[in-house]
């Protein structure tokens, strides 16, 4: 009876844990432990083959990508994702997203080529490997480059999705290179205004900055970032659930700014859904209905900026 009282003891204690972890993380839903629990269209590997390319940046870190081509001669447009969180994903979850993913996979069922990326860690970890944001967004124009060469791939019509701390960088990394257009869910704009260079870091330490994001914004930091969205030539859609968490960020601070600049940036808001709405995550209050909205949602956004006409 003691043992088993221990053992509920030690069960209950580890479940709070998990809670309050979970509470502490602002990127609970979209970070790398996130399961999709809306089910992807099942498409044919003979339809649509799953290819590995192999990818490196100039300093070693391993970009190695997979992507997913629709039957028919092409060139089609193609959608590279960009996971949420702040970390590294293997080669093996990057396939996994696009055989199952919800929205990779009905992307792919519309006639997009799908990719799928990774990039170096934003912050410093237990492993001694390079990090950065901003060398993440090179890491990210890389992988942009080499899908614009992949067969079938119509260059001039090249999307960036991405989804909290991806999406930022999807954003950031339109300022460095040529796409057609970019949507993000819910981007962690946050991590741009603090990058954290060098430092041990986590989604975790950004909730004081997502409270009140202007107490960075200026001096240099402002002139830094209004540079690089002063270098953005492509229209962004950006896809808001809860007025909670990264709110703030991104609509006192990264629209605002970006149509000060004149620059094209519009939201559609998805009301009472949690953050990772936009990939299907579970607990998000997203149902196959939400997801066949965020597709109709952004291929009409697509259609409009990137037609190939």
């Amino acid at each position: 009876m003691r043992i088993l009282l221990v053992v509920l003891i030690a069960t209950n204690l580890l479940a709070q844990e998990t809670r309050d972890r979970q509470r502490r993380d602002p990127s609970r839903g979209d970070n790398l432990s996130s399961r999709s629990h809306i089910p992807g269209l099942d498409i044919s590997l003979t339809d649509a083959p799953l290819e590995n390319v192999r990818l490196q940046s100039d300093d070693g870190v391993t970009l190695d990508f997979a992507y997913r081509r629709p039957k028919g001669k092409g060139p089609f447009p193609a959608i590279l994702f960009f996971h949420g969180g702040g970390g590294y994903s293997p080669l093996s979850g990057l396939r996994k997203n696009l055989l199952n993913g919800a929205v990779q996979t009905r992307f792919l069922e519309r006639g997009f080529v799908t990719v799928q990326s990774t990039r170096r860690p934003y912050w410093k970890g237990r492993k001694d490997q390079p990090t950065g944001f901003s060398d993440a967004v090179e890491d990210a124009k890389r992988v942009v480059q080499k899908v614009k060469q992949l067969p079938g791939v119509d260059p001039g019509r090249v999307i960036l999705y991405g989804g909290s701390g991806g999406g930022i960088l999807a954003v950031v990394t339109a300022s460095r290179c040529e796409v057609a257009c970019v949507i993000a869910g819910e981007p962690a704009t946050v991590v741009a205004l603090d990058p954290k260079t060098g430092q041990k870091a986590s989604p975790a330490n950004y909730r004081p900055l997502m409270e009140n994001p202007r107490a960075l914004f200026q001096g240099a930091r402002q002139r830094e970032m209004r540079d690089w969205m002063k270098r953005i030539n492509c229209p962004i859609l950006l896809l808001q659930g809860k007025p909670v968490g990264l709110y703030k960020s991104n609509f006192e601070i990264l629209i605002p700014e970006m149509k000060r600049l004149k620059k094209d940036i519009s939201h559609i808001t998805y009301p009472g859904l949690s953050h990772g709405f936009y990939w299907g995550t579970v607990k998000t209050g997203a149902t196959r209905a939400t997801i066949e909205k965020i597709l109709e949602d952004t291929t009409a956004f697509i259609a409009k900026h990137a037609s190939g006409g």
